[in-house]
């Protein structure tokens, strides 16, 4: 097992006590850390949604569709990965699913090595998405950091804009501007304006999202 999966965690969330069992015999005997859960709504209270693991997620549940709490997940922008387990009549909605974001989906009843190599894999997939995540929220926590007036520089300066303009635009001495730039960067963490972009680009610039309203000097 990779260091990926030993990080992680297994969610079973299924309305078959029997199927619940099951699985998570199975999963234990390859030490992973195992969670289950018999409707959707316990497990949103219950789980960590902010982590890397694995939901191995019937199509059908007590309180919702496996479909529906698939969709909460998302919205939510958790990394965790979904695995449908289905019967055949649930199949397209299970990959529907996976044309918006499920990691795949098991016929039941599920064979044992297939449930363990797909798992294995939804895991690395989610280590990677949790680690994403994770730089996103580092990127937002450091353009909160900023002040109105240097997120307007920002977004001047990103967009190519020269000094000399920025000055113009915001009614501020050049001196001022690489003032701000400085600050900016230092910051954001970034060292080279590349950087900055690259920092920018993990969460969906373009500059209205951190803010264009006029500041004090």
């Amino acid at each position: 097992m990779s260091a990926e999966t030993e990080r992680s965690r297994v969610y079973i969330v299924d309305s078959d006590e029997g199927a619940r069992r099951a699985y998570r015999q199975l999963l234990q005997s390859l030490n992973y850390a195992i969670d289950d859960y018999a409707d959707g709504s316990g497990f949103l209270s219950g789980a960590d949604l902010e982590s890397a693991g694995c939901v191995v997620l019937d199509s059908q549940l007590a309180d919702m569709s496996g479909v529906e709490l698939h969709d909460r997940l998302r919205a939510m922008g958790s990394p965790l990965s979904v695995v449908f387990a289905c019967s055949s009549g649930d199949i397209p909605s299970a990959v529907a699913c996976m044309r918006s974001g499920a990691s795949h989906y098991l016929l039941k009843p599920v064979r044992e090595q297939q449930l363990l190599d797909i798992v294995n894999r939804a895991l690395r997939k989610s280590a990677v998405e949790a680690e994403q995540a994770l730089a996103r929220r580092a990127v937002l926590a450091h353009l909160a950091r900023l002040t109105p007036r240097e997120r307007q520089v920002l977004s001047q300066l990103v967009d190519g804009v020269q000094y000399d303009r920025v000055s113009s635009s915001l009614g501020i001495t050049k001196r001022t501007v690489e003032a701000h730039r400085r600050r900016i960067m230092e910051k954001m963490g970034a060292r080279t304006l590349p950087q900055l972009l690259q920092q920018l680009a993990r969460v969906g610039w373009p500059p209205k999202q951190i803010g264009h309203g006029s500041a004090p000097h």
